[in-house]
């Protein structure tokens, strides 16, 4: 009987060290959205989309244009680094004002296919 009740509490103590190691990492990780896409939109779309997602779900949002594929994950972070999180989705947009600017419209990708169709065409 005595062992029992040992393991019972053993097992109250577990648990509530769980809850409080939980509760810990909560409090000093933040969990980010992070959306890679393949097309880099205008920037004025692409700062919609990312404040629309994160308003949607609740987590902070950074997108990222111009990836190889188009994927999305969540990270976490520890919460002393959300101002870096900010400097760069600044950066990012920043980056793509430049490309607008230089290209004098929105940047468009292209596939292999369609590539190798525009060549054939000139």
């Amino acid at each position: 009987m005595c062992l029992s009740l040992k393991k019972k509490d053993m097992a109250e103590d577990l648990k509530e060290t769980k809850k409080i190691a939980n509760e810990l990492l909560l409090e000093k990780y933040e969990p980010i959205l992070v959306i890679k896409l393949i097309r880099i939109p205008p920037v004025e779309e692409l700062q919609a989309f990312a404040s629309k997602i994160q308003k949607d779900f609740g987590y902070q949002t950074l997108v990222l244009p111009g990836e190889l594929e188009t994927s999305v994950d969540i990270v976490s972070v520890y919460k002393t680094e959300t101002m870096e999180i900010q400097t760069l989705k600044e950066q990012v947009y920043e980056t793509c004002k430049a490309l607008e600017k230089e290209l004098d419209n929105s940047v468009e990708f292209k596939t292999a296919k369609e590539i190798i169709e525009d060549g054939k065409t000139t």
